[in-house]
């Protein structure tokens, strides 16, 4: 009885997965009108196609689950740092698109209509008092925060470290704030000591050993995958402030043009702390 009910259910609810590609904003035009300007243009595309997948499973009785992602204002952030005025106006322009998508859903027959655009939404009187709003809830979420780095807090590791060491994975936009390093057969116990002897070193920044940050917790409560072990080396270096281990490239770049970054990837309640927003129906 089970499995008859159970095929019933596949034959009239079958699972499709469709893909559309929003596209991306030009790396020079960051920082730029056009730049946020295009980064909203294109998550409200992204949107378009949300609605228009919602409204086609409406009309055919179906359920549906949409993930939309956007790179912004992520991508922005690391450019530009966070205060920046266009992360500004790219966040505000993402409220407002969302506030559209949620309006649309709230109205059935505005959404099947299939023009989804501000001026047709604005203009759009729906044809009774009380609009039949569809059952369909969305959640606003991220997979990290963010912060700002000035030229000043970007570090490199002195050369009395790197001369323990056959790869460091750093870097300004978030490898540096935990910094896997795969040291010299031989040498760990020589990077360690010459590490707790820097000062700079010392104070800002955890070194732990890859098994500690793991029997931590830090990689999450399942067992790392054999697999991946190796990939992570022998240490990692977690950043307690804003200090960034940094390429010496980026640090002479960001120093010349006194330009901050933006990071992720440590402890900070700014990096660890992320959005929930749940927008239901009332009922």
């Amino acid at each position: 009885n089970f499995q008859s009910e159970t095929q019933r259910h596949q034959q009239h609810h079958s699972t499709l997965f469709e893909t559309a590609k929003i596209e991306e904003t030009a790396y020079d035009t960051l920082g730029t009108p056009k730049g946020s300007a295009d980064a909203i243009k294109f998550f409200r595309d992204g949107v378009d196609s949300a609605l228009s997948s919602i409204a086609n499973a409406e009309k055919n009785g179906d359920f549906t689950f949409t993930y939309l992602y956007t790179a912004h204002p992520d991508k922005h952030m690391h450019s530009l740092g966070v205060e920046h005025d266009e992360v500004k106006n790219v966040v505000q322009g993402i409220e407002s698109e969302i506030e559209r998508f949620w309006r649309i859903l709230g109205d059935r027959e505005l959404l099947l209509m299939g023009k989804y655009d501000s001026n047709s939404v604005d203009l759009y009187i729906p044809s009774t008092e009380e609009s039949k709003r569809i059952d369909a809830s969305i959640i606003v979420t991220a997979d990290h925060g963010h912060i700002t780095i000035p030229p000043e807090d970007m570090m490199t590791l002195p050369d009395d470290i790197l001369a323990c060491l056959e790869y460091a994975n750093v870097g300004v936009w978030g490898t540096g704030r935990h910094a896997y390093l795969h040291c010299r057969a031989g040498l760990q116990s020589m990077l360690q000591r010459r590490w707790q002897t820097n000062s700079e070193l010392r104070e800002h920044f955890l070194l732990l050993t890859v098994n500690e940050a793991i029997e931590c917790g830090l990689f999450g409560p399942d067992c790392m995958r054999w697999q991946v072990r190796p990939r992570l080396g022998d240490f990692i270096a977690i950043s307690t402030g804003r200090k960034t281990l940094a390429k010496p490239f980026e640090v002479d770049r960001c120093q010349h043009y006194c330009k901050c970054q933006g990071a992720h990837g440590s402890l900070l309640p700014e990096e660890m702390s992320i959005p929930f927003i749940l927008l239901a129906p009332p009922n």
